[in-house]
């Protein structure tokens, strides 16, 4: 038998992201007071866009938006619109 792989890159869901908040010693609602923002809208941004939520939690795990949300943020630091690409095709 051979060893397991483990990729080298995490693939940030929102329970990875949850988990990483937890590791470093915080709540979404701790995470959000620090930030001066709802906690509702730190926990919107685990499931749908939510531009500060998503802001906050990038800054707070200092990870870049386009890795932790890949599919509303592109590298440059654009949102993401998908109900414009779709109107677009």
């Amino acid at each position: 038998m051979g060893m397991i792989q483990i990729p080298n890159e995490i693939v940030w869901d929102k329970h990875e992201i949850k988990a990483a908040i937890a590791r470093k010693g915080y709540s979404l609602t701790a995470l959000a007071k620090s930030y001066g923002i709802p906690a509702q809208t730190v926990r919107n941004a685990l499931d749908k866009p939510s531009k500060s939520g998503e802001v906050a939690i990038s800054k707070f795990l200092e990870k870049p938006l386009h890795e932790l949300f890949p599919e509303r943020w592109t590298s440059n630091n654009k949102r993401i619109y998908p109900r414009y690409s779709k109107k677009q095709q």
